[in-house]
C-alpha cells in the first residue's frame, strides 16, 4: 500500500494528551500533530525520539499536522503509529488472496452491524467477507505497535470497548457464525503476538475464551517505509498467560 500523503522528518517533544503530540520541523518550528493511536505508547514517544510527519489535508483544525511514523529510540525500528492503517491493509491483503486461510473476498464489507446487536448497542464488524460459495466470516482488525523481544502485545492500554467486540464474536462463533480477530502489528519485528494479562486482563481472558469457543484468532507482522506499508507473515497468537 502507498500512502496517499507524503511525509517530513520531525522530532518529538511531548504528548500533553493521547490524541495531541508536540513535534520540532527541521526549521525549528513547534507544531502540534494529532496522535491517530490512543494507547500509551510510552517505549515509543520518549523525548527527542525521531518521528514522521505529514501535513493535515483538512482546514479549521487544532492540528496542522498528523503523527505518521516513529522510529523506535533504541533499534531503529520504523514503526506506523495511524491505528487506521491495519483496516487497510487487511482490506488490500484480503483482495489479493495473501491471507490464508482467508480467500479472496468475493465481497469485503466494511462497517457491517453485529446481527447480535441488542436496542441501543451499534456495534459493528470491522468487515464481512464473504467467499464465492457464499461464506461469511465476521471480522474484527486490531492494530499492536508494542513489541518486546520478538512478543508482539495488545492492548498497550486498556480497551473495555475492544472486549466488547471479542466478545460479541464468541457469541456469533457460537450460533455457528465465522468470526475472527486479526491483528495487525504495525512493524516487521514481531514473531509471535499476546494479549496483555497484566495491563487488560479483562480483555486478555475474553480473547483466550473467544479462542477456545471457535473464534479464528490471526495476526501478522508489517514492513512500514516512507512511502507505504504491506502486510509480510503470519505470526502465532498465543492467548496463555
Amino acid at each position: 500500500m502507498h500512502f496517499p500523503f507524503t511525509v517530513e522528518r520531525a522530532t518529538f517533544l511531548e504528548r500533553p494528551n493521547r490524541f495531541l503530540a508536540l513535534v520540532r520541523l527541521p526549521s525549528g518550528e513547534v507544531v502540534r500533530a494529532h496522535c491517530p493511536d490512543p494507547g500509551r505508547l510510552r517505549e515509543l514517544l520518549v523525548p527527542e525520539a525521531v518521528v514522521y510527519v505529514s501535513r493535515a489535508s483538512k482546514e479549521h483544525r487544532t492540528t496542522s499536522y498528523d503523527l505518521r511514523l516513529v522510529v523506535h529510540p533504541e533499534n531503529g525500528t520504523l514503526i506506523s503509529l495511524d491505528s487506521r492503517l491495519p483496516n487497510a491493509l487487511f482490506a488490500e491483503a484480503a483482495a489479493s488472496g495473501v491471507l490464508a486461510p482467508f480467500p479472496a473476498p468475493a465481497r469485503l464489507r466494511p462497517e457491517v452491524p453485529l446481527p447480535l446487536s441488542g436496542p441501543g448497542i451499534r456495534s459493528r464488524a470491522d468487515y464481512v467477507l464473504e467467499d464465492g460459495s457464499g461464506r461469511r466470516w465476521w471480522v474484527e482488525v486490531k492494530s499492536a505497535t508494542l513489541v518486546r523481544d520478538g512478543v508482539a502485545y495488545f492492548p498497550d492500554a486498556v480497551t473495555e470497548r475492544g472486549a466488547r467486540h471479542v466478545r460479541e464474536l464468541t457469541d456469533l462463533a457460537a450460533k455457528g457464525e465465522a468470526a475472527a480477530v486479526c491483528f495487525v502489528v504495525q512493524r516487521p519485528d514481531a514473531r509471535v503476538l499476546k494479549p496483555e494479562w497484566d495491563r487488560d486482563p479483562t480483555f486478555a481472558e475474553a480473547l483466550q475464551r473467544a479462542g477456545a469457543r471457535g473464534v479464528a484468532l490471526y495476526a501478522w507482522n508489517s514492513e512500514v517505509t516512507l512511502q507505504g506499508a504491506r502486510i509480510l507473515h503470519e505470526i502465532p497468537v498465543v492467548t496463555d498467560p
